[in-house]
């Protein structure tokens, strides 16, 4: 009975446990071997919604530019 209770609580402590979130780096030189809905998951990353119908490097520079803004704040 004792191991039922520690497993619920185990489990009900872990629901409230918050994982850190990882900064990944962006490298500009791998942005071109990316695919357009890799372009478009990156940016939402960043927090711009990019639009898949211009062309990839329309999409690499506001990529760029999104992330020189936020590197000056």
């Amino acid at each position: 009975m004792f191991e039922w209770i520690n497993k619920s609580w185990n489990k009900f402590v872990d629901s409230f446990i918050v994982e850190e979130k990882k900064v990944k780096t962006i490298v500009v030189r791998d942005l071109k071997d990316k695919t357009k809905k890799e372009l478009e998951k990156i940016g939402r990353k960043i927090g711009i919604e990019l639009d898949r119908r211009l062309t990839k490097t329309k999409l690499i520079n506001k990529i760029k530019f999104k992330a020189k803004l936020n590197r000056r704040k």
